[in-house]
């Protein structure tokens, strides 16, 4: 569907003449004479100004930007240690108050008063010791409160009960294939802490599932006395939003990183960790490793800077934040670049230089760019001359639709492409049956509105594929191509009729109107733009002899 601009008006009976009367008007901007040379010496004297100032400030600068940045690296380490922190000490506490709470179920202290004190359980083998305890009726009712638990909680991974053997007698994930129910975890420090009344933690691999986790544990009461431990695992991988910063680690009391954002620095260990004291087996039992390899993490050696550490092969100087949360045995190391501190004695020679060409590119970039801009401006102006005269050549002024000079292309086009695709194509000669009385009537002015209503209406009532022409003064054809009926031509017909006889709402007093519309098809009604076109225009004529205000096709 064609698009309509606006142009100026003119009479119904003048419209499409007048064209190459405007052109003159629309001609091209010219380039001025003498303009690259002045665009050159005001490049030059930007440039020679451009190099006086770097020479003067690179030196200052440099080193005012390496301090300053030092500087905020400083501030910016305190604040995200302080927030991080903060954010560690508030989900531990919660955590830390999860099995407590947990372990004054009643159902709780029922299954240690049961299962608390049985030496003939603990003697056995653990699958025996899995099979009696997964029988128990009110310990597998345990189990499901506890799974539970888990659903509600979210965080955490699995819960369970141990005896003052440190044999698990029920668990969240109890009657699974995983089920920690009858394994023994006597070797845990978090169950010696809280066997011992304490609160207990620990980070370890889960000794069934192999999952890193952090562990928490709380004595389970009967009075004074302790009857068992309340155990619950936080899934590392749960806790990843505690680290959010790049090169921030997270470590246990023995300096083995357990959680960091860069996955590959986890299990390794700070300088001077003291899991080098563990056993073997100790460091077996707890991490599932006896070997843990060194962060590469130094002192940068810079006597004016002896906080700053080099990171690997990093040429980089890093600044160090380590936050020790002692009642939860963990540590927080931040680093954080500071490349500016590596480079000052080099970047004071080389600023100049490099300020200095990137300064002269960044002008003789700016004086082309400016240059092309208006060359450019020039082109477009030029080029927006040529589609208005274009457009004026191909379109009618009045009414924005293709006009009668592209008839014949657009329907040479059409049968061309109807004989590739077999599918149907259709010409529909379309005269105003009224129109030249109210023309006569009510005058020019008024009658060129009712022509550009009558346009935007035929616009609507076809597809966007389909061609509207203005064959001049009332008459106007459609083009319908890729039709899959001969019958959808009519159809098309019916459309446009109900639309250009609806009233014409221009004046106070609405006018009607209506149409008489000829269909030629091809190939059955020609076979050529000339005898397609004839055959529409007759067939318009039969319609308007027939009473006008309907359509016939050709030879019917």
């Amino acid at each position: 569907m064609e698009s309509q601009v606006p142009f100026t008006e003119c009479q119904n009976s003048q419209a499409g003449r007048g064209v190459a009367a405007s052109a003159g008007d629309l001609i091209g901007i010219t380039a001025e004479p003498g303009l690259s040379r002045q665009f050159f010496a005001l490049c030059s004297a930007a440039i020679v100004f451009w190099l006086g100032v770097c020479w003067l400030v690179s030196g200052e600068y440099v080193a005012w930007r390496a301090s300053d940045s030092l500087r905020h690296v400083q501030a910016n380490l305190r604040q995200s240690s302080e927030d991080m922190t903060q954010g560690l000490q508030r989900t531990l506490s919660v955590f830390h108050g999860i099995p407590a709470a947990l372990g004054r179920d009643r159902a709780v202290l029922d299954a240690l008063r049961r299962y608390g004190d049985r030496p003939d359980l603990a003697s056995l083998p653990m699958a025996r010791r899995q099979e009696i305890l997964t029988a128990d009726r009110r310990l597998a009712e345990l189990n499901r409160s506890l799974a539970g638990s888990v659903e509600d909680i979210g965080a955490v991974s699995v819960i369970w009960l141990i005896n003052p053997a440190g044999d698990a007698i029920a668990a969240s994930n109890g009657g699974r294939e995983d089920s920690f129910v009858g394994t023994n975890y006597r070797d845990r420090t978090y169950f010696t802490e809280a066997i011992a009344g304490r609160l207990g933690h620990q980070f370890a691999l889960g000794r069934v599932t192999n999952i890193p986790g952090l562990f928490f544990s709380a004595p389970v009461r009967d009075g004074d006395r302790v009857l068992g431990v309340m155990a619950i695992k936080i899934d590392i991988s749960y806790l990843s939003s505690w680290v959010n910063q790049a090169n921030a680690l997270l470590s246990d009391n023995y300096g083995v990183v357990i959680l960091a954002q860069d996955k590959s620095l986890e299990m390794r260990t700070l300088p001077g960790a003291a899991v080098v004291g563990l056993s073997p087996a100790e460091r077996m039992g707890r991490y599932k490793r006896s070997e843990f390899s060194e962060l590469p993490l130094v002192p940068w050696g810079s006597a004016e800077h002896p906080a700053l550490h080099r990171w690997g092969r990093d040429g980089v100087p890093y600044l160090r934040s380590s936050t020790i949360l002692a009642e939860h045995d963990l540590a927080l190391t931040i680093l954080a670049p500071v490349p500016l501190v590596a480079t000052v004695a080099a970047d004071r020679l080389a600023l100049f230089g490099l300020s200095g060409s990137l300064g002269a590119l960044v002008i003789l970039l700016a004086g082309a760019a400016t240059y092309h801009w208006l060359n450019r401006e020039r082109s477009r102006r030029n080029r927006i001359a040529r589609e208005r005269i274009e457009y004026m050549a191909t379109h009618d002024v009045l009414t924005g639709l293709f006009s009668r000079s592209v008839l014949d292309q657009f329907l040479a086009h059409g049968i061309a492409g109807a004989k590739r695709s077999g599918r149907g194509l259709a010409v529909l000669f379309i005269d105003l049956d009224q129109f030249k009385e109210i023309n006569d009537t009510l005058g020019h002015e008024v009658g060129d509105m009712i022509l550009k209503e009558a346009a935007r209406r035929l616009r609507n009532a076809v597809r966007g594929a389909d061609i509207v022409i203005r064959q001049g003064g009332d008459e106007f054809i459609v083009l319908l191509f890729d039709l899959p009926q001969p019958d959808d031509a009519g159809n098309v017909a019916g459309k446009i009729l109900a639309a250009l006889n609806r009233p014409y709402t221009i004046t106070d007093q609405p006018q009607h109107l209506s149409a008489s519309i000829g269909i030629a098809s091809y190939p059955e009604h020609g076979e050529t733009p000339s005898l397609l076109l004839r055959h529409a225009d007759m067939a318009m004529y039969g319609a308007k002899a027939a009473g006008r205000g309907g359509y016939r096709y050709y030879g019917t």
